[in-house]
């Protein structure tokens, strides 16, 4: 099966009669759209799925500190946190206080539980709560071996809230849901996570650790009754077996104004907003973006049966480079 921006991009070309020309031995990572004289080449992967979005505008978003900058620069509320290095490569080019130990001696700052990510990280990969500085000197082992920094931030809990931006205008708005394991009285809570895990393998996400049991506030080796649901804090991405709590292609305005604001102050045409709202009423009265997705998935619209407002996002962009 070909990757989800390619079928949404031949679905959007068959629409305007444009012809869909595959460039990767038909795995779709790769491909060419064009009519009428005009083409343009986009992708899936490492390739920027939406072309509208400058290089600089998508490189920017993929870094999460450089992001929080530049939103902290313009006055936009994001989770405060530090970089760090997972290993001492290009150490020599960076500016003391960057290293684990400073890691250590940060998260000691906040004080435990605290929430660590890759710096260029996506779809909750290494998304994890970590409980002590052995933990986090195990985290930085793990997440060396694919990413080079993480962030460290406060742990926080709120709703999370996404919505996507297309030009200044929000095409649809989500609740997320967190992920959780449902017991069947007879398997034990770390078996059940070691069958979430199973669905991870082989898609490139990390599987749980199992101390996301303890911050659940659950025992690894007890017996969850039939049918009760365990709440897997840390991740609520669709890629690690997240959920979408509720849908709607009507953003409320105050999500629309923050989420707007801060994919312009990126330079991005096309992106995703992700944000906490921390009010005690779960009023959106208390927003902070966690972090902006310049090359969002857009899977959600389709497991809501809203494939008319993919095609739409699709539409627009190839009409602007091949014409009417």
């Amino acid at each position: 099966m070909i990757p989800d921006p390619a079928r949404y991009a031949k679905d959007a070309a068959d629409a305007i009669g444009a012809v869909f020309t595959d460039l990767d031995d038909g795995g779709g990572y790769l491909f060419r759209i064009s009519k009428n004289g005009r083409s343009v080449v986009a992708g899936a992967g490492g390739v920027s799925s939406f072309p509208v979005n400058s290089a600089t505008a998508f490189t920017l978003s993929r870094d999460k500190s450089h992001t929080k900058s530049v939103l902290r620069s313009v006055g936009v509320p994001v989770i405060e946190g530090r970089l760090f290095f997972a290993h001492a490569l290009r150490a020599g080019l960076r500016s003391p206080g960057r290293e684990i130990e400073d890691a250590r001696a940060f998260a000691r700052e906040l004080d435990y539980p605290v929430f660590a990510k890759p710096n260029q990280g996506s779809q909750g990969n290494f998304a994890e709560i970590i409980d002590g500085d052995a933990a986090l000197l195990d985290y930085a082992r793990r997440v060396a071996g694919e990413f080079e920094s993480f962030l460290i931030e406060p742990l926080i809990r709120g709703s999370e809230h996404r919505v996507l931006i297309q030009d200044g205008r929000a095409v649809f708005h989500v609740r997320k849901q967190a992920p959780g394991l449902t017991g069947d009285g007879r398997r034990s809570a770390a078996a059940l996570l070691d069958a979430l895990n199973m669905e991870l393998q082989g898609t490139g996400v990390s599987p749980y650790p199992v101390s996301v049991l303890g911050a659940a506030g659950i025992d690894a080796s007890s017996v969850p009754l039939e049918g009760q649901r365990i709440v897997l804090p840390g991740r609520r991405n669709l890629s690690a077996v997240g959920e979408i709590e509720t849908f709607s292609d009507a953003t409320p305005p105050v999500l629309h104004d923050l989420a707007a604001r801060s994919v312009a102050a990126l330079g991005l045409r096309i992106g995703a907003v992700d944000m906490f709202d921390l009010s005690s009423d779960d009023d959106l009265g208390e927003l902070v973006v966690i972090e902006v997705n310049g090359n969002p998935g857009l899977r959600t619209l389709e497991l809501a049966g809203r494939m008319d407002l993919i095609r739409g996002v699709w539409v627009s962009m190839l009409n602007e480079y091949l014409g009417d």
